[in-house]
């Protein structure tokens, strides 16, 4: 899978597969969106700084908006002005890091 822009049918088709992410738009641009609830501050704070260190390693960053117990995360990508195939790569790792942080603190 390259890293263009994901075409509607294929968005649609891996949104029906990954039913936690919904597609939103930022500034008039598709992007996906997930909010994740968790059990404190410091547990949505492990888990953005989780989701930091995945994307620091591909240089692509999410849009990550912090609350108590909660944590919201935007992928896209302005270089094609939507949703490539590393975003969709990272919300699967961001899926991963969900999981692990869930299984350390059950809400």
């Amino acid at each position: 899978m390259s890293d263009d822009r994901i075409d509607e049918p294929q968005l649609q088709r891996w949104l029906a597969e990954h039913p936690h992410w919904a597609q939103t738009l930022v500034a008039g641009v598709p992007a996906l969106q997930r909010s994740i609830k968790l059990n404190d501050f410091s547990a949505a704070l492990h888990l953005a700084n989780s989701i930091a260190v995945h994307a620091e390693q591909q240089d692509h960053h999410p849009q990550l908006t912090l609350s108590w117990g909660k944590l919201e995360v935007l992928w896209w990508s302005h270089d094609v002005q939507g949703i490539s195939a590393r975003d969709l790569r990272l919300a699967i790792q961001t899926d991963r890091e969900v999981t692990e942080t869930q299984r350390r603190n059950p809400i």
